[in-house]
């Protein structure tokens, strides 16, 4: 075992490991010796989470102490709740100061707009010029955060960038286009909900190194996208916003090369034209996800031989109805929708799907069995159910139940329901009855109301069924199948029992049960 003599030897070392440890652990190394100590005074690397008053001096403090004596800074991560005018104005001045740093290599800002808006100093461009990764992120608000330049044209001095994030930053159109003009090295590059009030046109061309790019752009009506000559793209992430579908398809020029791998897009995806653009345009795709609000087929028929990852968003209407994938290595399908396609995998060997269904429409048999048709497709799925009208009355179970061609499907790891604007009705409603003919989840998570925040139905449907045993109500057989139920409502697993009554009178959280079935009801 080393001396402590010897460790004094080795601060990078003790250095290294509080920069695994979380901040609060990181600084009770410090009590462990004075070379401990030493190493947390002068690390090179500076993490502050800022919420309270005296948050505010301890990183006033600490940036003072490294001005004073001259320490170097190499990379700064700054997580802020700006409260107010003085929050906002310490925050620019210790941005500055670490800017001027010409060690620093990484610098990550995040934002909480809470009280005032803020704008960065010059210095992050024209004085970082070993900058090499720049992450920018604000929540959106009242409050802005602002990236322009007191310069015409902007001084752009860290021409080493490789890694570049800007989340909800209204950035100037002259410091976007300096970036671009200036850092031919990037590598990673993301936009993602950033004001068009100001950036009007994204030109990503020329840039050879790039592998990732993102851009998520709200309202894409008066951006103008430019993408070219980039060989070496793995990932894309184009996802549109806006009023005008037809002319979102004509601001986008796109010419990504051949090498992307995971694609992302949206706003663009509107018929079968743009089906054959990805078929043809990319051999070597892996992942696939499309958003599909702008989709005005009912059909979606597609094929994709190298495609290993294929998820489906935010399908509207009934016309949406048919599905068919030609994916011999598909192994995971992800859909958000309104309404239940039929769903056909000629080829694939589907292992995991995942189901996320807003449903607003008046439900029948057709959506169980279609849904149950759906678990078939591969050996472990989850489901996500939400509603927000009046639940259905008028299922008829036994219907239902000759009508369907397998038995409950024992493949649902997951079950999660939350409804909205329903106070009690959910728990007299026989759509928990339907689902349960339809699969026997090994979990349910059962979440309050979203607007009546007191009630959680399904969390009380539950413990009335299984702890009353109620055998009365019409169409109701799934209790009898379980064996036994667990129930976690904080953070460990309890079996059921009387003792959870409570929860019947009361308000009920996020629960979670585990449910273990039995295939012969006489067990």
């Amino acid at each position: 075992m080393r001396s402590n003599t010897q460790l004094e030897d080795v601060p990078e070392l003790m250095q290294r490991i509080q920069l695994l440890l979380p901040v609060n652990e990181a600084a009770r190394t410090s009590v462990l010796s004075k070379s401990w100590l030493h190493a947390l005074s002068t690390i090179p690397n500076l993490r502050f989470y800022v919420r309270e008053t005296n948050h505010l001096k301890l990183v006033d403090r600490t940036l003072s102490r490294y001005s004073h004596v001259n320490m170097p800074i190499e990379s700064f991560d700054l997580n802020i709740r700006i409260e107010n005018q003085e929050s906002a104005s310490l925050a620019e001045n210790w941005i500055r100061f670490v800017a001027t740093k010409t060690c620093l290599k990484q610098l990550s800002l995040t934002f909480y707009l809470y009280g005032a808006s803020l704008t960065l100093p010059d210095e992050i461009l024209s004085v970082a010029k070993n900058l090499t990764i720049l992450r920018v992120v604000t929540t959106r608000g009242s409050h802005s955060l602002w990236m322009k330049s007191s310069h015409h044209p902007p001084t752009i001095k860290c021409v080493y960038l490789r890694e570049v994030l800007f989340h909800g930053v209204v950035i100037s159109q002259e410091v976007f286009d300096g970036i671009l003009s200036s850092c031919r090295l990037l590598e990673k590059l993301g936009v993602t909900f950033c004001s068009q009030r100001e950036l009007k046109t994204i030109k990503v061309i020329n840039f050879h190194r790039l592998y990732e790019l993102i851009l998520h752009l709200e309202y894409a009506n008066s951006t103008a996208v430019e993408i070219s000559h980039v060989p070496n793209l793995r990932l894309f992430s184009c996802i549109l916003g806006g009023t005008n579908d037809i002319y979102l398809s004509k601001v986008c020029s796109l010419s990504l090369g051949r090498s992307v791998t995971e694609l992302s897009l949206g706003g663009l995806i509107k018929d079968d034209a743009s089906l054959d653009m990805i078929e043809s345009g990319f051999p070597f795709l892996e992942s696939l996800t499309l958003y599909m609000g702008c989709w005005t087929l009912g059909s979606f028929h597609f094929t994709c031989a190298s495609l290993k990852s294929l998820s489906l968003r935010w399908c509207r209407g009934r016309n949406f109805t048919d599905v068919q994938v030609y994916a011999p290595k598909l192994i995971f399908f992800s859909f958000i929708g309104y309404s239940m396609p039929s769903l056909l995998f000629p080829i694939s060997t589907l292992h995991k799907t995942t189901f996320s269904m807003i449903l607003h429409n008046p439900l029948d048999a057709s959506f169980f069995l279609k849904m149950r048709e759906a678990l078939a497709l591969s050996s472990e799925c989850k489901i996500n159910i939400s509603k927000d009208y009046e639940p259905p009355s008028d299922i008829d179970i036994d219907d239902l139940r000759t009508r369907l061609p397998f038995p409950p499907a024992n493949n649902v790891r997951r079950l999660e329901f939350e409804t909205s604007k329903d106070e009690c009705l959910w728990e007299h409603s026989q759509f928990f009855d339907a689902f349960f003919e339809i699969c026997h989840p090994k979990k349910v998570v059962s979440k309050p109301d979203v607007c009546f925040t007191h009630t959680n139905h399904f969390c009380k449907l539950m413990l009335r069924e299984i702890l009353e045993k109620k055998t009365t109500r019409e169409g109701q057989y799934w209790c009898r199948y379980l064996k036994d139920v667990q129930i976690r409502p904080h953070e460990t697993w309890e079996t059921l029992t009387n003792s959870h009554r409570s929860f019947l009178d009361g308000p009920a959280p996020a629960t979670y049960f585990k449910l273990n079935w039995s295939t012969d009801v006489n067990e």
